[in-house]
């Protein structure tokens, strides 16, 4: 019986001793200046590796096992980190204050290295995440456009998907390509803005002069554009969605002659040869009172025909981001879906892009990034088949505004005569439906390294990238 007794003691003294060795923290996160809880902050307790985020209200809650007291590492973007101890006896409320940084203090990758902006002699303009993501744009390249100086952004056409042309400080080449070289997380990637959503860059700089572009040889002769793309940060996954819907249609057109001063203006212009006043009678009439029939002929703009669609678009932007205090990952999904002013032309991405990085131990870390695309680009442009009769902007405003055949309609119907009179223009609505084109292309894109801390200063990185397109 005294066994039994004393063995019962024991047991219960062990589980009140496991009792008193594990605390329950909790607490609240607060902005010093407005009182108001913060979400999403990354509680972590120092020398281990446990970590949580806080709710919606600024609230957390950890258990830690062994420890009579512990430090809270307490850190959120734009705010101070804060290191706290308790024991868990009672609530712990904390302020964080907003951190305010200058231009200077700004950190800049360049290279092998990183470096204060303050402390910077070379040229180089970035852009972050926050002057991004408010931009209801699917590609990365038009974020750009007039946002940093030096850096011409241009666009190869209107056309949703059609290339977007970048040069710094305008590269003067006639025989070679003026395109700057692109680093995406460290490895060369071509055309990387093509392939990027924007939703999952964290920054962008561009490096200008010699100085700066020096350590990546003869390919930075017309200048480097760095990319970083966003990674997770240690604490309770969160799920973000961004998105935005809108219509584009064409805000400006080029004033256009009536069926009647077309008509007038053709017979002025016929008298100069008997081949074109027989051709001006052959295809208009013979008398002023024949002519005098245009001016009841309702007009056609072939501009609004062609370039007046109420252009739907849409982007959609899934992201889940988190992890602990040696793993984090950072997962999205990016939808974009356009339809050009320009008839039958339009724009369909899919990019699905994952970042993982591990924390091995105080002297390895290592990271992947794998990214997968998919886009389908429908319409031929205005003008890429080089040859001036099939250019789309030039028969839209050239060609007569009514048709002979059915005056006020015959959107669809070829006038042969008309061709062969004036040097090729075309109903440009036959021509812009006559010429058919649906560009498919996808790719995957993978990037590894690995970081050894061989002191405190001094750090070795092996990077390795693949890419796979078609």
């Amino acid at each position: 019986m005294k066994r039994v007794l004393l063995l019962c003691f024991y047991l219960l003294l062990g589980m009140l001793s496991l009792r008193a060795q594990t605390l329950v923290i909790k607490g609240r996160v607060l902005d010093d200046s407005t009182n108001a809880g913060i979400q999403g902050v990354s509680i972590i307790v120092a020398d281990t590796k446990k970590g949580v985020s806080t709710d919606k209200d600024g609230s957390f809650s950890i258990s830690v096992t062994g420890k009579k007291s512990v430090n809270l590492l307490v850190s959120y973007v734009g705010y101070k980190s804060k290191s706290v101890k308790t024991d868990g006896s009672e609530p712990v409320s904390i302020s964080l204050s907003k951190e305010i940084a200058s231009a200077g203090d700004e950190v800049v990758v360049i290279g092998y290295s990183s470096i204060k902006r303050k402390d910077l002699t070379g040229s180089v303009s970035s852009i972050d995440a926050k002057q991004i993501k408010d931009n209801p744009l699917s590609s990365a390249a038009e974020v750009l456009q007039g946002r940093l100086a030096g850096v011409q952004v241009i666009s190869a056409e209107g056309a949703p998907g059609s290339d977007v042309i970048i040069r710094v400080r305008g590269g003067g080449s006639i025989t070679q390509d003026n395109s700057p070289l692109y680093i995406v997380d460290g490895v060369q990637v071509e055309n990387a803005l093509t392939v990027i959503a924007p939703q999952d860059i964290a920054k962008i700089d561009v490096l200008k002069d010699a100085s700066t572009t020096a350590i990546y040889g003869a390919r930075a002769a017309n200048g480097v554009v760095l990319i970083t793309t966003k990674t997770g940060r240690p604490g309770k996954t969160q799920v973000s969605y961004s998105g935005s819907v809108g219509i584009r249609n064409i805000q400006k057109t080029l004033p256009v002659l009536s069926p009647y001063d077309f008509v007038r203006w053709q017979y002025e212009r016929s008298r100069g040869s008997i081949q074109d006043s027989t051709s001006f009678v052959n295809t208009y009439g013979t008398t002023w009172d024949t002519l005098n029939v245009y001016k009841d002929i309702p007009a056609i703009d072939w501009q609004e025909k062609v370039f007046g669609r109420r252009a739907n678009f849409q982007n959609h932007n899934v992201t889940a981001s988190g992890g602990s205090a040696s793993t984090t990952l950072n997962l999205s999904l990016t939808r974009n879906k356009e339809e050009g002013i320009m008839i039958s032309s339009g724009f369909e991405r899919t990019i699905a892009n994952l970042k993982v990085d591990h924390k091995i131990s105080d002297k390895f870390r290592i990271g992947i990034t794998t990214r997968y695309l998919e886009q389908t680009i429908r319409g031929a442009g205005t003008s890429s088949t080089g040859f001036f009769r099939n250019n789309r902007l030039r028969n839209s405003i050239q060609y007569r505004p009514f048709e002979v055949s059915t005056p006020g309609g015959g959107e669809d119907e070829f006038d042969e005569l008309l061709y062969l009179n004036t040097n090729g223009l075309t109903n440009p609505v036959i021509s812009t439906k006559a010429e058919y084109r649906k560009q498919t292309s996808s790719g995957i894109f993978f990037t590894g390294y690995l970081n050894y801390n061989i002191t405190k200063n001094l750090v070795f990185r092996s990077t390795v990238g693949y890419d796979k397109s078609s």
